[in-house]
């Protein structure tokens, strides 16, 4: 009878189902809707409206994780959703905006450039892919910093370069978005440290808000200024200040190190100096009385 009551209840605890949260896989897969959106408005050439998509998933991306940590119901399932949903969403998504871009320009002028296209968008998924899994595998319980390029920074500097390229009135040429494809890629794949914690702490750390409100003023006047034209104005230059973030920790890293040491060397704790022998004590003196007060 034992035996049968604890298959039974063998049974009964693999029959549970993990807990779903189920607002923060929603807002999880519209941000996947907003990846395939953007695909197929790529597809028909409209890549203002496909940008867009790209951005508004990342507006999701940021929700459904923010829904997760505050409701406390941080699960597996989501984050495999999400991991598949930002492969689409920040992966797929900008990689056909690329080779669209570049089929257009090949249909329009005809150069050699443009067939380059499809080299481009594989590169940049490729990468993608490979820092999602590398994320997934090693990188999950590090709250600090990211290593890499988040993927969505990558998308979202492709999206802003896009609207910022199309109200300049500046075709997309192969020349522009080769180098900064490549580059992205690389960024993703790198040991570049970006902002996690770090970036949250520093906004809501309480000797920081009156700073931090200011900065934030400023912002909503730059930002009510350039929305007049373009927001792409503004949103360009901070996602690629953020792309160039890793870069410049990397060399403010270096310079913090002591002179003399190879990069990546560690700083060896000075080894301690053998104590000093103890000298002789002299031999008492003979019929001596003992001082038994302090000295002056």
């Amino acid at each position: 009878m034992k035996k049968i009551s604890l298959r039974k209840t063998r049974r009964r605890r693999s029959g549970r189902r993990r807990p779903i949260n189920v607002l923060a896989s929603a807002l999880t897969t519209a941000g996947l809707y907003c990846g395939i959106a953007s695909i197929f408005a790529a597809i028909d050439q409209d890549f203002e409206k496909a940008a867009h998509f790209i951005l508004g998933a990342l507006v999701f991306d940021m929700l459904d994780g923010t829904v997760a940590k505050l409701t406390k119901s941080v699960s597996e399932f989501g984050k495999q959703l999400d991991s598949l949903a930002d492969l689409v969403s920040f992966g797929a998504a900008p990689a056909v905006l690329i080779y669209t871009a570049y089929l257009a320009e090949e249909r329009m002028g005809g150069s050699l450039g443009g067939r380059t296209g499809a080299v481009m968008a594989i590169v940049y998924v490729i990468c993608g892919a490979l820092r999602l899994a590398r994320f997934n595998v090693y990188q999950s319980e590090i709250r600090d910093y990211f290593i890499g390029l988040p993927i969505p920074g990558a998308a979202s500097t492709i999206a802003t370069f896009v609207l910022f390229t199309h109200y300049i009135e500046l075709q997309v040429a192969c020349w522009v978005l080769s180098p900064l494809t490549l580059f992205l890629a690389y960024l993703m794949v790198s040991n570049l440290h970006y902002p996690k914690d770090k970036m949250k702490k520093l906004i809501f750390a309480p000797r920081n808000a009156f700073r931090m409100l200011v900065v934030f003023g400023v912002f909503i006047a730059v930002f009510h200024n350039a929305s007049e034209y373009s927001p792409a104005i503004v949103l360009f230059p901070l996602t690629g200040a953020y792309c160039l973030f890793g870069i410049g920790d990397l060399i403010v890293r270096r310079f913090r190190k002591p002179a003399g040491l190879p990069a990546g060397a560690a700083q060896e704790p000075p080894s301690p100096s053998p104590e000093p022998a103890p000298s002789p004590e002299p031999a008492p003196v003979p019929d001596a009385p003992a001082n038994t007060g302090e000295r002056l």
